[in-house]
């Protein structure tokens, strides 16, 4: 078929299959009145101070759909964009037979190829209990995602300095005792969506409680146990602490703490840190907000790790809430490795949501 036959007639099938489904399928209760397109695209333009360079990138392309079968089932299946293949910690020897572990990322692959990251059924059992299953989102840090706002700026801390993924293979079950308190409990493999459990898969247990107090205090303790993907690595042991104030409507501050024990599953090697952060809304579309991050290491006394260096971070800027779906801000983020000089620039950051 020519391609100027193509795209009329895609339009015509889609509407003849819609109306069809919408006709024939009723009894069935199916209905694309019960899908809920799911878009956000985050894309930042960059001016590099110390190379005095600039460019242009995607941060992230989500496309999905979310279908709610009735009240109590829905599914949810999303793509997200990033390149296929990722490299974390690396065991190098030398000639001369020292160990190394060098802390690299090393992607492989197309920019922006797609992989299929959620795809979940999720059951509101009764009003208290919800229980989801799949390709599914973890909720390490959901809550102070949420609070902070600005994710298309910049990733809160677990998911800015350790790289855990947001997504993973398992099931999760939510708990809502009263409108003041509320836990989660999930086991998932621990290696994210694109690893497939093997003989040799780490499994994750984790488990956070939320308080909310009132509508100005909320707070978050998670925990999280994920054993080791090979016979030398230690189980990896996260535990976090949020406490976020909305001082006013117009006005927020939050701080989180967070510690983790054999990060990447390597023995002995500790990390820890916390995260400062408030906004203020100087009009109804306009908000002004500021950050301060400091990441520390303790390394293990009998290896040689490489890439892994305390820094602090300043991140500060204005968001523009265009209309309801699309965001932007002008902000400054700069980083400082302990000893060595600062590495910082400009932003300018966009978000598109549906």
């Amino acid at each position: 078929m020519k391609m100027k036959y193509l795209i009329p007639a895609l339009i015509l099938y889609f509407s003849g299959l819609q109306s069809f489904s919408q006709e024939k399928n009723s009894e069935a209760g199916f209905s694309f009145d019960k899908i809920k397109p799911i878009v956000q695209i985050f894309a930042t333009a960059h001016y590099d101070i110390n190379e005095q360079s600039c460019g242009y990138s995607f941060g992230r392309a989500h496309l999905g759909l979310q279908y709610n079968f009735d009240d109590d089932w829905s599914a949810k299946i999303i793509i997200d964009r990033g390149r296929p293949t990722s490299i974390g910690s690396i065991n190098i020897v030398d000639s001369s037979g020292q160990k190394f572990i060098v802390n690299a990322t090393v992607d492989e692959g197309a920019y922006y190829t797609m992989y299929l990251k959620f795809a979940s059924l999720r059951w509101n059992a009764t009003e208290k209990l919800t229980l989801e299953t799949g390709a599914l989102l973890q909720n390490h840090y959901i809550t102070q995602e949420k609070f902070w706002g600005f994710r298309y700026v910049a990733q809160t801390f677990q998911d800015l300095y350790w790289r855990l993924p947001s997504s993973d293979l398992g099931f999760i079950a939510y708990y809502s005792f009263n409108k003041t308190f509320a836990m989660d409990l999930a086991i998932t493999n621990g290696e994210g969506p694109r690893i497939k459990q093997d003989d040799m898969g780490s499994v994750k247990l984790a488990a956070g409680f939320d308080i909310n107090p009132s509508g100005k205090l909320i707070g978050r303790i998670y925990y999280h146990h994920k054993t080791a993907n090979t016979p030398l690595g230690k189980t990896e042991q996260l535990f976090s602490a949020f406490a976020g104030w909305r001082i006013s409507p117009r006005s927020r501050l939050g701080v989180e703490l967070n510690g983790i024990d054999n990060l990447q599953n390597i023995e002995g090697l500790k990390s820890y840190g916390y995260s400062f952060y408030g906004a203020v809304t100087i009009s109804p579309q306009i908000q002004a907000f500021g950050r301060f991050d400091r990441l520390l290491y303790e390394l293990p006394v009998d290896e040689e790790l490489i890439g892994f260096d305390n820094l602090s971070a300043i991140i500060a800027g204005f968001s523009y809430h265009a209309i309801e779906w699309v965001c932007c801000s002008l902000n400054y983020q700069g980083f400082i490795l302990d000893g060595d000089d600062l590495n910082h620039g400009f932003n300018l950051s966009f978000e598109f949501k549906i």
